[in-house]
């Protein structure tokens, strides 16, 4: 949300130093939350029932792993995206070497080759950076992508 026009991202400052405490400082900070398992520190403080808290911390180290999971298959799928799409590149231009196309074709095909490369690259690098902030799986994108390697 923070990325759509008028949308600030705040949250309320809080001193969790101490352990088993919270001290709310009645301040405004920029962003999210940095202290890690807020939620679950709130929830001792407030002292909600030890099974509650124990199945909390549960989900909270699945969901984490989960996360990091996805991470490390986002980026994985980066890699193999990057090295079909230099791969697919070198095919391209090993045909265009045998093509009866003139200079002049033949540098207008390679500007426009060039700057269709760059393009997908950059969509493999802004996947993999929204995906390492939104922690999302594969998008529509991939699939635009796929397409058009395969028209090329």
């Amino acid at each position: 949300m923070s990325e759509r026009v008028g949308v600030v991202n705040l949250h309320l400052k809080v001193d969790m130093s101490e352990e088993n405490s919270m001290n709310m400082l009645y301040k405004i900070g920029d962003g999210i939350v940095q202290e890690e398992h807020y939620g679950l520190a709130l929830a001792r403080v407030v002292g909600l029932p030890p099974q509650v808290l124990e199945v909390a911390e549960n989900v909270s180290k699945k969901l984490e792993a989960q996360a990091a999971e996805r991470r490390k298959s986002s980026k994985a799928l980066a890699l193999a995206r990057r090295r079909k799409l230099v791969l697919g590149l070198k095919e391209i231009l090993e045909q265009a070497v045998n093509s009866p196309m003139d200079d002049k074709a033949l540098l207008s095909w390679l500007k426009k080759l060039q700057a269709e490369f760059v393009r997908r690259m950059e969509a493999i690098e802004n996947d993999v950076a929204s995906s390492d902030n939104e922690e999302e799986g594969t998008n529509e994108e991939d699939k635009a992508q796929e397409t058009e390697e395969q028209s090329v």
